[in-house]
């Protein structure tokens, strides 16, 4: 992966307005490289940063972010999210909404490789809403996708959820961007019990 190309990617993304990228990498030496970057941008300008993440993820930024781990607001999914439907509103808003006049940065990991199978409409159905949760607010969520351990669908859908892509080349545009097509193909009848 190339360090630099990713930090600036990421720093460049992030800057204005609502943002929401999705963060494809393999391995803990790439997730740290597209967060740490992130979060350490947000902590040197001065912004509210969390982390809703699974427990390993917790514990790996926590061990790289030593004392500084103090100043974000870490949340494990795996406890807090496990209803992929309380994310938003328990996690993500419960965080940001307290600071309605500054930029607040948010890293957002619903869909980890051991996550039920069952809870994944739920995780996509969340992606998707985000853009309409967090639309004119200064906030940006980044979202981990682990490429090497998570489903081809998964990351087919990821394209469709988030606007902006950043992987080992770089950031950019998805060209198969469609939240609202994403809700649609969610909000089906359900079955008959």
């Amino acid at each position: 992966m190339n360090w630099w190309v990713m930090t600036t990617d990421i720093r460049r993304v992030t800057a204005g307005q609502f943002a929401h990228p999705a963060l494809f990498y393999t391995g803990d030496g790439e997730y740290l490289a597209g967060t740490m970057p992130f979060i350490e941008a947000g902590l040197s300008d001065g912004e509210p940063v969390a982390v809703a993440a699974p427990a390993q993820h917790i514990a790996l930024l926590r061990g790289e972010l030593g004392l500084a781990a103090g100043q974000v607001h870490l949340v494990d999914l795996t406890e807090v999210g496990r209803n992929p439907g309380r994310i938003i509103p328990a996690v993500l808003r419960a965080f940001a909404d307290p600071h309605p006049d500054e930029h607040v940065r948010i890293i957002d990991e619903p869909i980890w490789p051991a996550r039920a199978t069952a809870a994944y409409p739920a995780c996509l159905q969340h992606e998707a809403l985000i853009n309409t949760s967090f639309a004119g607010r200064a906030v940006t969520v980044l979202c981990p996708f682990d490429i090497g351990r998570l489903d081809r669908s998964v990351l087919a859908d990821a394209a469709r959820t988030h606007p902006t892509l950043l992987d080992r080349r770089g950031a950019h545009d998805s060209g198969y961007y469609a939240p609202d097509a994403v809700l649609a193909d969610c909000n089906t009848p359900l079955p008959a019990p």
